[in-house]
């Protein structure tokens, strides 16, 4: 049996039995007809119910001061059947608990009892059915922006005669249709931000602009990963230009570092689009020696951490990079040599990282009596291939297949049930 709830805890005054105590004596000892041994029956009457009245009455935690002229919580509701006192509690029989259902007219304190009752930690605290939030996720662009970056995308040759100063190629044949590699991916970006709403974005230059040393690379982000930071991003990337070498270790090495700085509950993804192989290798003689190992590691770590890189080589000469994304946890790179390809590959990497993380509008009273569904069907508690719980209780993950039904758009809607502490939510909606 479930009890009265008066301000989230159960209590029993000891003047509540003294007050049992005349309320019934002065219901059955009633004016009586002046016969005195009728009065002192009457009275012994009065204390033998009132007796087992009490002990009834404490037994549902059932409290009321005597000087009150209603019931508990306002005297209007009715726990269970039974007939009530004049001034409105009620103390009959009561009838089991059923999730969001009233068994007698209306619930404790006058609830009526639907479904969208506030849990409380008592057993009338009813189902709730929670309001989700899709978290976004935390995507931090990391781009090479090394002098190679001003050739053309789809040969090694150069489209400009300042890219033909900066790498010494030669100029392309076709110059008028040739396309660059750092305005076609600055373009995908800005187009990939404005159709992703669902990604909190952030950049990572290499090397920094801001570092004369052609290997220097900062530990801080050129724009932080922040809701709406797309127009400072897109100013960052269109105001610099290709230039230095490649350290695609140490850029992975500092954007782990800073993804370990931003405390939002979001998940957190590394994208990484490079044209070519990384250079400034640590205790190197030469600058332009290769640093795959080295990056190799880098990735690894970050994914060790808790961040997944997806990559995008861009140009014809950039190797076989899946060893790159296998240590980043994605299996395989995206290669890109024109500016369509740029466009397809940013749009299924959004499209990969979009968020299976939704915020409920409260904690559940009790973590272990949750049931999620997704259009309607109820889905298992499984890391794997169902739901979990997020960085908190308030926040529940689709992992697996549930999660690509959301990610291709299969499935819309997602749903959270809270039940009370040991009551089983409903099964079906």
């Amino acid at each position: 049996m479930a009890g009265y709830r008066l301000s989230g805890t159960f209590v029993w005054h000891t003047s509540n039995r003294q007050c049992l105590l005349e309320r019934v004596a002065g219901i059955v000892a009633a004016p009586s007809s002046g016969k005195a041994g009728v009065t002192m029956n009457r009275i012994h009457i009065a204390k033998r119910v009132a007796r087992t009245s009490a002990s009834l009455i404490l037994g549902l935690y059932y409290s009321a001061a005597c000087s009150s002229s209603r019931g508990v919580e306002g005297g209007h509701g009715a726990v269970g059947g039974g007939s009530g006192y004049p001034d409105g509690g009620a103390v009959g029989g009561m009838s089991g608990y059923k999730p969001g259902v009233s068994d007698s007219g209306t619930g404790v304190g006058g609830d009526s009892g639907n479904s969208s009752t506030t849990p409380t930690a008592d057993a009338n605290c009813g189902v709730e059915t929670s309001s989700t939030t899709k978290r976004p996720t935390d995507v931090l662009l990391v781009l090479d922006r090394s002098g190679s970056m001003s050739e053309s995308i789809d040969s090694d040759c150069c489209c400009t005669s300042s890219c033909r100063t900066i790498t010494g190629l030669q100029l392309c044949t076709d110059t008028l249709n040739c396309t660059q590699r750092w305005p076609a991916l600055t373009t995908a970006i800005t187009a990939t931000m404005s159709a992703s709403t669902s990604i909190d974005w952030g950049l990572k230059l290499y090397s920094s602009p801001s570092q004369s040393n052609t290997c220097g690379v900062t530990q801080s982000a050129e724009v932080a990963i922040a809701s709406g930071s797309s127009s400072a991003l897109q100013k960052a990337i269109t105001d610099v230009s290709p230039a230095g070498n490649t350290p695609t270790a140490s850029a992975i090495s500092a954007a782990t570092a800073y993804l370990q700085t931003v405390t939002d509950p979001n998940t957190k993804v590394i994208l990484l689009a490079t044209d070519g192989q990384p250079n400034c290798k640590a205790g190197a003689r030469s600058t332009s020696d290769s640093d795959v190992a080295g990056t190799t590691t880098a990735l690894a770590a970050a994914l060790t951490a808790g961040y997944k890189t997806y990559v995008i080589g861009i140009g014809p000469s950039v190797g076989n990079l899946d060893n790159f994304a296998q240590a980043g946890g994605t299996e395989h790179y995206y290669p890109a040599t024109s500016a369509q390809d740029l466009a397809d590959a940013l749009a299924a990497i959004s499209k990969a990282v979009s968020s299976c993380t939704f915020e409920m509008s409260q904690n559940p009273p009790d973590e272990e009596n949750v049931a999620v569904y997704l259009d309607g069907a109820l889905l298992p508690k499984d890391s794997t291939n169902g739901w979990s719980f997020g960085a908190n209780p308030q926040t529940v993950v689709l992992n697996g297949t549930t999660c690509e039904q959301i990610s291709s758009g299969a499935a819309t809607k997602v749903q959270v049930l809270f039940g009370c502490p040991g009551q089983t939510p409903p099964q079906i909606l």
